[in-house]
């Protein structure tokens, strides 16, 4: 097996899981501003 030949394929799926991930981020804070800010809380309370 190349593993050369499927470096490429898996960064490119790697990416394109995190830019669905922040898609679907966007679209729940667009659906659940409540939610967000909950998530945004209890990040800046955990620093």
């Amino acid at each position: 097996m190349n593993t050369a030949a499927l470096r490429p394929r898996l960064l490119r799926l790697l990416l394109g899981a995190v830019l669905a991930a922040v898609l679907a981020l966007a679209f729940i804070g667009y659906l659940r501003p409540s939610f967000v800010f909950d998530l945004a809380n209890r990040i800046i309370l955990c620093m």
